[in-house]
């Protein structure tokens, strides 16, 4: 997204302020439409399930849903997300592994897929279609190995030592639960195993980016064997495989698309199963930067150049795990120099990038690109409060976010003096 094109930057901050987030509608509108596509072309029963926690503006999660997208959500808050965006239950997949009773049974009335993700899930699951006296089908969160050196997946039932069979053999016992589902999903961060028990887990987190096409064709062949061997064994028949998400960007999604199909083209001749598919950041990561602006400039004991930005990790909480892309609006022709961009916030921590760049000074403009995946959910309040967030659509600007203010944040406190 090129802001300098889609608005003056001046303009953008006299009326809106800095920190600015800025999203780009058409960039939206093109990368869900092309993601649909490029699978489409290689495997005609695709349906796709955008990510909520990604990102869940409600004029994002509009255009996406315009493009006839479904919703994937992660919790009973994201569930009611995507009701007020007008899904309806049958639309809506629901995964995550803090379900209630009570989430359960409207996802159920309502027509939801529903991926177990443990036996107290599926025995729940099991009491309510016993309560109501009717079977229900759902889905079963399976985890598999593809290569990855990592401590043990939390997320759903184990393949390869045999959990995942069980779990499905649990479900047709019952005579109550139907698994018409095969979900499973490849992370993007995984914790590498450490001697230590008492180590920080987050010393031990390694972000995989891009993750290799490879994986998702070892996943989806696994499953798709899973499938074969329910159908005989239990005489279980999938409707839906379910591969998650966690795909690249669309420039480079070609290649994921074919080693993703490969293996349900040649395992199932007839019948050929829904292909769910869940993605969030390749969606709406480079949909979204934010604008922010130089506070002031220093040389460390180091030699480095710091430069203190007007957005920090609050705003941007991504760049514990990487550094963000940053460039200036404007460039000076001042030769290129090792600098650290902090935050404002007073932590060590607040760092958004470190890399070579040219000499700054207040009051010139940076740009953050390629932020709209995770950011905005997970920032929050501390020490500064959330920008604004404006859509570009149609070469016009609008507001769709107004700035957090102090009322904001005081207005849920019962503030009670004795």
């Amino acid at each position: 997204m090129n802001l300098t094109k889609a608005a003056s930057i001046e303009n953008l901050v006299k009326k809106y302020g800095s920190p600015l987030f800025i999203v780009s509608g058409e960039v939206l509108k093109n990368n869900i439409q092309e993601f649909k596509k490029i699978f489409s072309l290689k495997y005609s029963n695709v349906e796709v399930a955008y990510a909520y926690k990604a990102n869940y503006l409600s004029e994002v999660l509009n255009i996406i849903h315009e493009s006839g997208a479904w919703a994937e959500v992660a919790s009973g808050f994201e569930y009611e997300i995507a009701k007020r965006a007008g899904l309806a239950g049958s639309s809506i997949v629901y995964n995550g592994p803090g379900k209630t009773k009570d989430n359960l049974i409207k996802a159920i009335n309502e027509g939801a897929l529903i991926n177990a993700d443990n036996n107290d899930e599926i025995k729940q699951l099991t009491e309510i279609a016993g309560e109501r006296n009717k079977s229900i089908d759902i889905g079963i969160r399976i985890n598999v190995d593809v290569g990855i050196n990592q401590i043990v997946d939390r997320f759903g039932f184990n393949l390869e030592n045999g959990d995942a069979f069980e779990a499905i053999k649990l479900c047709k016992d019952s005579g109550l639960l139907n698994t018409v589902c095969l979900h499973l999903h490849l992370t993007s961060y995984i914790v590498e195993p450490n001697s230590n028990d008492e180590y920080i887990p987050a010393q031990n987190i390694k972000l995989i980016w891009p993750k290799s096409a490879d994986m998702y064709e070892i996943a989806s062949r696994k499953i798709c064997e899973l499938a074969k061997e329910i159908n005989s064994k239990l005489g279980v028949e999938i409707k839906y495989l379910d591969v998650g998400g966690g795909f690249p960007s669309i420039d480079n999604l070609d290649l994921y698309a074919e080693k993703t199909v490969k293996p349900l083209l040649s395992s199932f001749k007839d019948k050929y199963p829904t292909l769910i598919l869940e993605p969030g950041r390749a969606i709406v990561k480079n949909a979204v930067s934010l604008l922010t602006t130089v506070l002031s400039t220093k040389t460390l004991q180091n030699g480095k150049r710091a430069v203190t930005a007007d957005a920090g990790i609050n705003v941007l909480p991504t760049s514990f795990w990487s550094m963000q892309d940053v460039r200036p609006v404007k460039s000076n022709g001042s030769d290129l120099k090792d600098t650290i961009i902090y935050g404002p916030l007073c932590l060590q921590t607040d760092i958004l990038t470190n890399k070579p760049m040219p000499e700054f000074k207040p009051g010139d403009r940076l740009i953050i690109e390629n932020i709209g995946a995770y950011n905005i959910p997970q920032s929050s309040s501390f020490i500064y409060p959330r920008p604004q967030i404006v859509m570009i659509e149609n070469n016009s600007v609008r507001l769709i976010r107004r700035e957090e203010t102090i009322e904001d944040i005081s207005q849920l406190e019962e503030f009670n003096p004795s």
